[in-house]
């Protein structure tokens, strides 16, 4: 068991004024739980799940592990075995020169015969698809690959408690699922306690308890159901309930009578039993979206990617070919979104957009200018290319959030008045105070903040084309829904975007194209409401539909003729409604095939 009793932290101790991270903290979290954490960026959730296997001790109040005060050095080895962390950022946790290595170092450490410690070894390779990869440094695996990796080096030590720190954030959807069900079981099948923080509300849905937490406190401590029904608590604190309890609240609106305890997609259908499927014509899926801009017909590209092959550690026996012969096109002011599963070369693609990395073979080129041309002024291509990392992380260097969003227009030589004005707007967009955060240090911010200071850092420049490699990944739902109003400002504006996510709701909401890349190729490119309702495409590249085309599809095998190319809730709810309108009498609707969250 697990006892928090009034925990306070403090990241500087000495400095009274700084509010703590922690403010008085008190759970209990009996053996076999499955407890997940919420709550905004910067409530606390990563410190909390720190403070329980003894890497943080409290500045105030103590964390009790099976008994062992987590802050006694002498008990510090006996705690840290018994509670497993997986962190955010999996690059903070990975120390080995292989893969079959990282995940043995625990092992050995635990002092594991060799034969056991083979057989857990091929048992992680194989259970996160990690086996191909035995032999790979993990630095040259993408991220969604690395965080499997760390995940997997910390089961297989099997510890008695797990805590983990928003662990399916950079992975695939049918990585998500396929991570989360396996967390799950440990938790279920194998009385393993499971701390989980996450930021994805149809994950902490499937927990025993939900902790609500804001400004370092414990809001609300209550079952999945009884929470996310307080819709108003949720909006207050910037996050947001499960996809079924938005459609059902949604519905409501509409004179539907969906309970307001519905938060799962199954019981969203079984509280549509009253109303009957009817037979009318299926509608036309919707096709109001911008034409592809990227017809050959058109005018000059502002990318344009012919023949484009990169190769890692080319020519030694580690060569690895993260693009295999691209032809891509981006015309001026589109929004075109790469999806694909990890690994699949999307982060190399965008790294050569403005000259980080360059072709093996082919050619980019970027407002007509080839970036391998002789004399070309890479410096002005990344003033116009402004590119946001996969971690925030890689791009905060400066001693002060002001400093860092000001480097890039200081670099380029502007007057310091128009430097403040840009750092100011910048800082605005991202919906970060001023005065409030000008003077922190970066690397003293949430996982969250610190993604939207490296975002203020390139809007600053003012880029005429933006490429962002999961852009919303550790965001809190606020921060989701600021950086999709951001995008679709900087599109509507007439700029240029150029969106690596798998967050396939946000990319059906945003992009004009979607590009689907497997292996290093490209083998799919055209609209979303074509992409996301080709099932066999998806499953070719175990990639999930948008949650909300998931339901609707749901729907419509139980014989609702409803348009499945839907990226809101509100047009889902309305076409719902639709339907419903229709109905004449109640029948059952058992045993229709629903997809999990």
């Amino acid at each position: 068991m697990i006892i928090v009793e009034d925990v306070v932290y403090r990241y500087d101790p000495l400095s009274e004024h700084a509010p703590p991270a922690l403010a008085g903290v008190s759970l209990a979290i009996p053996d076999g739980t499955f407890l997940a954490v919420i709550g905004p960026n910067g409530s606390g959730k990563s410190t909390l799940g720190r403070c329980l296997n003894g890497l943080l001790r409290p500045t105030h109040g103590r964390v009790v592990v099976d008994g062992l005060d987590t802050a006694h050095h002498a008990t510090e080895w006996d705690v840290r075995r018994r509670v497993g962390m997986m962190f955010q950022n999996p690059d903070n946790q990975l120390v080995s020169t292989t893969v079959e290595r990282e995940i043995a170092f625990g092992l050995e450490n635990l002092g594991l015969p060799t034969p056991d410690i083979r057989d857990r070894v091929d048992w992680a390779l194989d259970r996160f698809h990690l086996a191909p990869y035995r032999l790979h440094p993990p630095h040259r695996l993408s991220g969604g690959q690395k965080q499997r990796l760390a995940i997997a080096a910390v089961v297989a030590m099997r510890p008695r408690h797990l805590v983990c720190d928003e662990p399916t954030t950079l992975l695939d959807p049918h990585g998500r699922q396929d991570v989360f069900a396996l967390i799950a079981r440990l938790c279920h099948d194998d009385g393993m306690t499971v701390v989980y923080i996450t930021q994805f509300p149809d994950e902490a849905a499937d927990a025993d308890r939900v902790v609500l937490m804001a400004g370092g406190r414990v809001v609300e401590d209550r079952p999945p159901g009884a929470l996310f029904c307080q819709t108003s608590l949720l909006t207050r604190h910037g996050l947001s309930v499960p996809l079924a309890a938005q459609v059902g609240s949604a519905l409501r609106a509409r004179g539907v009578p969906i309970p307001s305890d519905v938060i799962r997609p199954a019981g969203l259908l079984d509280a549509l039993h009253r109303w009957p499927p009817v037979s009318v014509a299926p509608p036309q899926q919707a096709t109001d979206r911008k034409p592809s801009l990227s017809s050959p017909a058109l005018a000059r590209p502002q990318v344009e990617l012919s023949g484009v092959t990169h190769v890692y550690q080319a020519g030694t026996a580690l060569a690895s070919t993260a693009l295999n012969g691209i032809d891509l096109r981006v015309a001026p002011g589109e929004c075109v979104a790469l999806i694909g599963p990890n690994g699949s070369g999307k982060s190399t693609l965008i790294q050569h957009l403005n000259g980080l990395l360059h072709p093996t073979s082919g050619r980019v080129m970027i407002d007509g200018t080839d970036l391998r041309s002789r004399g070309v002024d890479l410096r002005a291509i990344r003033q116009r290319v402004g590119l946001v990392f996969q971690f925030p992380e890689a791009q905060l260097f400066e001693e002060t959030v002001y400093d860092d969003v000001a480097f890039g227009p200081r670099n380029a030589g502007l007057p310091e008045a128009e430097v403040s004005r840009r750092v100011r707007e910048a800082l605005d967009l991202v919906e970060l105070d001023l005065s409030g955060y000008a003077s922190r240090l970066p690397f003293s911010l949430s996982g969250g903040e610190k993604r939207r200071v490296a975002i203020a850092g390139v809007l600053a420049m003012q880029p005429r084309l933006l490429a962002l490699d999961e852009p919303t990944a550790g965001l809190d739902p606020r921060g989701v829904r600021q950086m999709e109003g951001i995008l679709k400002e900087l599109h509507g504006s007439g700029g240029t975007i150029v969106l690596i996510s798998h967050d396939m709701d946000l990319v059906g909401r945003l992009a004009e194209r979607v590009v689907v890349l497997d292996r290093g190729r490209v083998i799919a490119d055209d609209r979303p409401e074509t992409i996301f309702t080709d099932d066999s495409l998806l499953a070719s590249v175990d990639l999930g539909a948008p949650g909300l085309v998931r339901l609707l599809t749901a729907l419509r095998h139980a014989g609702y003729p409803v348009n499945t190319a839907v990226f809101d809730v509100e047009t889902a709810a309305e076409e719902i409604r639709r339907i419903l309108d229709c109905g004449l009498v109640i029948h059952g609707m058992d045993g229709f095939p629903l997809a999990r969250e």
